[in-house]
């Protein structure tokens, strides 16, 4: 068991205990003879490494690392190490902390993100810059940036940094805070994962209180339309616009297009009208499509639909006068509408058939190239079939899918039930049976849902305040809640949607995206916005979080990369130029000649040069005016 250590190894009777120890547990791999039960029950060394490791509450790594020691350098590679860096202390000072929280969070102007790789690279050169520079006085700049770290016009020593090992600083890192550096670096990536979610009661909604809209691009392709092609069709992957019952998740209508629009939702909702009644309230996004003409502007023109001329007042805004309200969703939050994660199960059927082509081209499954293949050889006349179907036969596979989805139990809140077994979980439409029998069906005919919804104009921000006039009156419409807000779209033009009826509120709207509700300053104000303490917080979270951000950033110097470079080149070492042996370059008979020529000629001179070797030349006689017999052009 005894050996010579090597220098700088542990001697201590705890380091030799414990080598003991794990020579006992690595004991039947090295001397097999005395151990022929284990190995004849174990036939493998994985085997008898796994049994060990489970007899001895050990990893197999560790054990394989231990054999591996063993088998180096005998007993003494069982005993412990001593740290290399015993007696310095590897965790981070404040002063590296504070220097890791502030290069953590990017600063506009001076840094971006930083990976944890580069900013360790920046830990180690502004710790050598300090050391560097400890006891030396400061001038105006460092004394300026670095203000909390000086003392007497030097830095410090509890400015030092200590010498810390990648991992160190890893873990410091992600001790950081997650709300701060997801914010300072992207806040989409704050608002979607670390905001505050609202959470609905929805078992207490009634069943149409609340219809959801969306679109969705299935994942797969089909065959649309296409006059200009050669074959008439071409490929494309259609829309799925819906709509559900937020109480029962019930899907109450829906239709597939070549691309949503405008025209897909009013379908839609004329099917929800039709079908189930008025809804209490329509819930959906802030895209263009969705604040159309049919439903908060002027009237929609098509190609396929008759010109209607003025109507009656009565009849804009129909979802206003039908007392149907308009929800929009807040932007960019997909939790905010119940319907996405209903899509997701459209998306499981999706895979299920053969056009599936994934939701982006990396996810495309290895056989989908080969009926592309398929379709280009129909479409080329090299074959009779194409594998793909039209977009109408997919329509009427998605209506039987659809109709599918609400009897399947779907879980949520609302919608258990007491089995025989124990609880259970309704279907869409079992739900709806349940709750939608005391609740009062209001009907409107087609005749209404032919008439064009609200009207719409494009009007000026002037004085932070938009101006319209109805039958010579002026109106001046201010955003509510607060009415300075427009002044940042002075001169820029919106669109003001409105309904002729009640001109005391309208929505205002700029490059095709929801800025808000606006209130005439001369009339009542009315209504509130739901989830107004929810989204209270939201915006009090944010307000926190940048303070901090900018108070970090205000108080720890991080460098500028200019700052960062002018350090390397301080410490970059002299290179010396090395002598190399030179030898001429072979160059060409010709090439010489010529180059001796051109300097022969440049150092001749007519005052010492010979005048025998002086050749004049004599200019041939020219023939006679007289002579037409011959020409001579250069003569």
């Amino acid at each position: 068991m005894g050996g010579q250590f090597p220098i700088g190894q542990n001697a201590s009777e705890e380091a030799l205990v414990e080598a003991q120890r794990r020579h006992d547990v690595i004991k039947p791999l090295i001397d097999a003879g005395k151990y022929p039960a284990l190995h004849s029950q174990y036939l493998t060394k994985g085997a008898l490494i796994s049994h060990l490791s489970e007899t001895h509450q050990v990893k197999p790594r560790t054990i394989y690392n231990w054999l591996e020691a063993w088998e180096r350098s005998g007993f003494p590679g069982l005993v412990p190490r001593d740290r290399s860096d015993k007696g310095h202390s590897r965790a981070l000072n404040r002063a590296a902390m504070e220097f890791l929280l502030a290069a953590a969070m990017p600063r506009r102007g001076a840094y971006g993100a930083l990976t944890v790789q580069e900013i360790f690279r920046a830990y180690e050169e502004e710790r050598i810059w300090r050391a560097a520079h400890a006891g030396k006085r400061m001038g105006q700049f460092e004394l300026a940036k670095y203000a909390r770290y000086i003392q007497d016009g030097c830095l410090r020593p509890e400015a030092q940094f200590p010498k810390v090992s990648y991992q160190t600083l890893l873990r410091a890192f992600d001790a950081i805070p997650e709300v701060a550096r997801t914010m300072s670096r992207s806040e989409e990536a704050f608002h979607n994962t670390q905001e505050i979610i609202s959470f609905r009661a929805l078992a207490e909604i009634r069943p149409m209180q609340f219809c959801v809209m969306d679109h969705r691009v299935l994942d797969i392709f089909c065959l649309v339309r296409d006059p200009k092609g050669a074959s008439g069709w071409k490929l494309a992957r259609p829309w799925l616009t819906a709509a559900i019952d937020m109480r029962t998740r019930k899907w109450l209508a829906w239709v597939i297009v070549e691309q949503p629009s405008s025209d897909s939702i009013a379908a839609v909702l004329r099917r929800i009208f039709l079908d189930h009644g008025l809804p209490e309230c329509c819930y959906w996004d802030n895209g263009k499509d969705f604040r159309a003409e049919f439903f908060e502007g002027r009237r929609m023109k098509t190609g396929r639909s008759p010109k209607v001329g003025d109507l009656d007042g009565a009849w804009k805004g129909v979802l206003d006068t039908l007392r149907v309200r308009v929800h929009h969703a807040i932007p960019k939050r997909a939790r905010s509408k119940i319907i996405e994660s209903n899509f997701g199960r459209i998306a499981k059927f999706d895979a299920t058939l053969a056009e599936w082509c994934g939701s982006k081209p990396t996810t495309r499954p290895e056989g989908f190239q080969a009926l592309v293949d398929q379709h280009e050889a129909w479409a080329r006349g090299e074959r009779d079939t194409t594998p793909f179907r039209t977009i109408e036969e997919i329509a009427a596979l998605y209506n039987d899918a659809i109709e599918d989805l609400n009897e399947r139990p779907l879980e949520g809140e609302g919608m258990r039930k007491v089995a025989v077994h124990g609880y259970g979980w309704m279907c869409p439409n079992e739900a709806w049976e349940v709750n939608i029998c005391n609740v009062e069906r209001r009907t409107v005919t087609p005749d209404v849902l032919h008439f064009a919804f609200a009207k719409r104009k494009s009007l000026t921000v002037k004085h932070g305040e938009v101006k319209t006039s109805f039958a010579g009156r002026d109106y001046h419409y201010r955003l509510s809640g607060n009415p300075a807000a427009l002044m940042a779209l002075n001169g820029e033009t919106v669109e003001f949607a409105y309904d002729q009826i009640d001109l005391q509120d309208a929505a205002i709207y700029f490059q095709s995206r929801f800025v808000g509700l606006a209130h005439c300053c001369d009339l009542r104000r009315m209504g509130q916005s739901d989830f107004t303490e929810d989204e209270k917080l939201r915006r009090a979270s944010r307000r926190e979080v940048k303070k901090f951000i900018e108070a970090v950033h205000n108080a720890i110097p991080v460098a500028a990369p200019e700052e960062r470079l002018a350090r390397r080149r301080e410490v970059t070492p002299a290179r010396a130029t090395v002598t190399r042996p030179e030898s001429p370059a072979q160059i060409p008979a010709a090439i010489a000649e010529a180059e001796a020529a051109s300097r022969a000629e440049k150092q001749f001179d007519f005052e010492t040069a010979d005048p025998a070797a002086v050749v004049v030349a004599t200019e041939p006689a020219r023939p006679s005016d007289d002579n037409d017999s011959e020409f001579h052009f250069f003569q």
